[in-house]
């Protein structure tokens, strides 16, 4: 017992000196700063795929209202999105110098599909291997595509999803939470096949689902949509997600605390 008491304490030592205990605490001080400003950004009056599995979340988003004030943000998190986001850049970079004109930008599939698109009011910017999708009609909506890729004669949504691994090493598919995002990309770009590329990020290691999203999912997609886009109109608050999802908690959901301001 006393070894153990020992190692906790050796685990516990973050600091050496007061000028080290110092540093650490300006650094810490500068990482909080800076992710209570980005929580405190105003959010887009537009739909987020990512977040749409909670029609609460979106009509909050679409009217505008301001995030939950966080005083102690989670740094874990931050430094989690960072490091899926160096994963990404790394697959999309390999990826595309690979298949050079098969790795296909959504500028050139709509261009390609006119009268796929022909009542779309939307702009599409590059960063980086991404592509910046912001629509205003047919729906109010902002969203970043990993990328489409042409492959064995299709072409196809790629949806890059990291985690740690020991939740990596127990997929057998794609995340039923993952679904909501992806079927929307698929909607609105009219691509029915998808792949998911599920990356560990501990040790890289690699898998891949493929998964075809249908026009009844699309249809759904719309009448989700719509219904909410028709509670913003009215004011009156949509059903959130149940309150013993994993997604409703004050880490995952910006405007937790006025969810319940407004009763479940």
């Amino acid at each position: 017992m006393a070894f153990r008491n020992a190692n906790m304490a050796m685990h516990a030592i973050k600091f050496n000196s007061a000028t080290s205990s110092d540093f650490l605490d300006l650094y810490n001080n500068l990482l909080n700063e800076e992710l209570i400003a980005d929580n405190a950004k105003p959010k887009h009056k537009t739909f987020a795929p990512s977040q749409m599995r909670c029609d609460r979340l979106s009509w909050f988003r679409l009217r505008g209202v301001q995030p939950d004030k966080v005083k102690n943000p989670d740094a874990t998190l931050a430094y989690t999105a960072q490091t899926g986001t160096a994963c990404h850049e790394a697959i999309q970079k390999r990826l595309s110098e690979h298949l050079q004109n098969d790795w296909i930008s959504v500028q050139n599939w709509v261009d390609a599909n006119p009268e796929l698109f022909t009542d779309y009011d939307i702009e599409i910017t590059t960063k980086g291997y991404e592509s910046m999708i912001d629509m205003k009609h047919p729906y109010p909506i902002r969203f970043a595509c990993d990328g489409l890729v042409k492959f064995q004669d299709k072409v196809r949504l790629l949806e890059i999803k990291t985690s740690e691994f020991s939740s990596w090493n127990e997929l057998i598919e794609p995340k039923s939470a993952h679904m909501s995002q992806i079927t929307c990309y698929s909607t609105l770009l009219h691509i029915p096949d998808v792949l998911f590329l599920y990356q560990d990020r501990q040790y890289g290691g690699l898998k891949c689902f493929e998964v075809q999203i249908t026009e009844t999912d699309w249809m759904q997609t719309r009448q989700k949509m719509d219904h909410v886009l028709e509670c913003v109109e009215t004011n009156i608050a949509p059903d959130g997600l149940p309150t013993n999802d994993s997604w409703c908690s004050p880490s995952m959901c910006p405007y937790h605390a006025k969810c319940k301001e407004w009763g479940r």
